[in-house]
């Protein structure tokens, strides 16, 4: 907690301190929602068919076409503004996080955005584990799935995670340059 705080505030002040035409022409605000789907058991399907949380519902047609599940509920949602060549770090639950770097943006005239995507998980480590240099129980990131990922600007794409106590963790991502 205690360093997403200061790594926070180093990246607050160093977008105050860059100058602002500079920063609007490469900066991209992602933003990434997390959702849980599962399966229900046929005896609490009732009539409805999908069970689709309403906060969801821009990304229902989507998740409905992609994914085999009869039940999807809203997580969280985050939002940052990233610059090209650095990233950020949203938070997921049950100890998932996603890294995102934009790397480019209209390559070629086109209104693309290129980012690498990184999903990882924190192992906690056991005593007899420990680096030098690190405190007991600091926990090792664990990596899930890395991948580039080209969408079109303002645009979403949907990410099938891994198992949660829920089901499925599953992301939304959308980028704005």
């Amino acid at each position: 907690m205690r360093t997403t705080v200061i790594v926070y505030s180093i990246a607050l002040l160093m977008m105050l301190a860059a100058p602002a035409s500079a920063a609007s022409s490469r900066e991209i605000v992602v933003e990434v929602t997390s959702i849980a789907a599962a399966k229900r058991p046929a005896s609490e399907r009732g009539e409805v068919a999908v069970e689709l949380d309403p906060r969801l519902g821009s990304f229902s047609k989507n998740l409905l076409s992609l994914f085999a599940y009869d039940s999807y509920t809203f997580l969280s949602k985050d939002r940052a503004t990233v610059e090209f060549s650095d990233s950020t770090v949203f938070e997921l639950p049950e100890h998932f996080s996603i890294a995102v770097a934009p790397e480019q943006l209209g390559r070629d005239g086109s209104d693309m955005i290129e980012m690498l995507v990184t999903l990882f998980r924190e192992v906690p480590r056991g005593e007899g584990g420990q680096e030098q240099g690190r405190g007991r129980g600091t926990p090792e990131l664990e990596v899930i799935l890395r991948t580039k990922i080209r969408l079109k600007n303002g645009g979403t794409v949907l990410l099938g995670g891994p198992p949660i106590r829920a089901g499925v963790l599953v992301l939304a991502l959308t980028a704005r340059g």
